[in-house]
């Protein structure tokens, strides 16, 4: 396992492990189709969700924002992730600022859209969600893992639209290439797991069976507050598609993402020594590109959270909201710690 891959992914290998002796069936992708017991529609009633809904396109996208303020955060989870993965932070910082978190489509409760699911649809359905929304920027955006590449093509399409950028153990283009992706497990193998699951999970997730037995995740204790919401979010199906199809279209988006620098103020926030970064190649290789984020961009520094997991907005989330707001109100020159990288205690 490694620091990019999921939760959610390795929850489900283990969901493979324990059906398989269950259920037999040659391996097949999931199925589109989901009975309506299943859909996000039909977890409404015991557990609503937050926001408001947006026809994107053809489809329904969900959008939750809070609080008022000169800045407005827009936050951008990681692969098999959505809006809940956020709770904590659009709590504590809406106090002070407006935090918007979003279900990218197929996830959570925004219903799947067509066409291909990489980095330039993605931040397109985005921009249309708050336009649609009257969301006003300039926007702080805000990317988690995968969500690191959505948020750096989004300010390459929309650049008028940004006015800072946040890495939260963020992945970028050349964690998925050569001995980077070697390194950190992402290489063609790992694509190969991502992008197909068995037919058995499939039957699983669609009895409901997956969900009453815990077997696609693990609770966070930060989101104690949601509980029943964060259960009902569990194990469906279009979530599992989305996930995949994202990972199909990882080499679209090496090519989407530019590697020009940029001119934006940017937080790069690390994990430290998670222990899915098993081997020292791998914690090595993660340093290095996240440290390649500071090349990037000139306005840019690094701080670390020390004994901290890939899921700092869970993990640590005391840590990461204390430098977004340190990050957005300065209390000195920024220039003073442009480049630099410091650690701090994960809390």
């Amino acid at each position: 396992m490694n620091s990019t891959v999921p939760k959610k992914f390795v929850l489900k290998m283990r969901l493979i492990a324990s059906i398989e002796a269950v259920l037999a069936g040659a391996s097949a992708p999931v199925m589109s189709a989901t009975p309506a017991l299943f859909t996000s529609t039909s977890r409404w009633p015991k557990n609503p969700p937050p926001g408001g809904f947006y026809m994107v396109g053809v489809n329904s996208m969900h959008l939750s924002c809070a609080g008022t303020g000169s800045r407005t955060i827009i936050a951008e989870a990681g692969s098999g992730e959505d809006s809940l993965t956020w709770t904590f932070l659009q709590n504590s910082l809406s106090k002070t600022y407006r935090f918007c978190s979003y279900d990218r489509a197929g996830t959570g409760w925004s219903e799947p859209q067509p066409g291909v699911r990489d980095a330039l649809a993605i931040s397109s359905q985005l921009h249309e969600l708050l336009k649609t929304a009257h969301e006003q920027g300039p926007f702080v955006l805000l990317g988690h893992s995968l969500g690191g590449l959505y948020i750096r093509e989004y300010a390459q399409q929309y650049p008028s639209d940004i006015s800072a950028l946040i890495f939260l153990d963020a992945a970028t283009p050349g964690a998925y290439e050569g001995k980077a992706a070697d390194a950190l497990g992402l290489g063609e193998a790992t694509l190969r797991q991502l992008t197909t699951f068995s037919f058995p999970v499939w039957a699983m997730e669609v009895s409901g069976y997956a969900r009453l037995k815990h077997l696609c995740s693990e609770f966070p204790p930060a989101l104690s507050s949601i509980q029943g919401l964060f259960m009902a979010d569990q194990c469906i199906p279009s979530q599992d598609a989305e996930q995949r199809h994202e990972a199909v279209a990882l080499p679209s988006d090496e090519q989407e993402v530019s590697n020009l620098p940029g001119t934006l103020p940017v937080l790069v926030l690390s994990e430290d020594k998670s222990p899915v970064l098993q081997t020292p190649e791998a914690f090595t290789t993660w340093n290095m590109l996240q440290d390649s984020l500071l090349r990037l961009y000139p306005k840019s520094y690094r701080v670390i959270a020390a004994n901290s997991d890939h899921f700092l907005q869970t993990d640590c989330p005391n840590f990461a909201a204390d430098q977004i707001r340190a990050f957005l109100e300065p209390v000195q020159d920024g220039s003073a710690v442009y480049g630099k990288t410091t650690t701090a205690p994960c809390r």
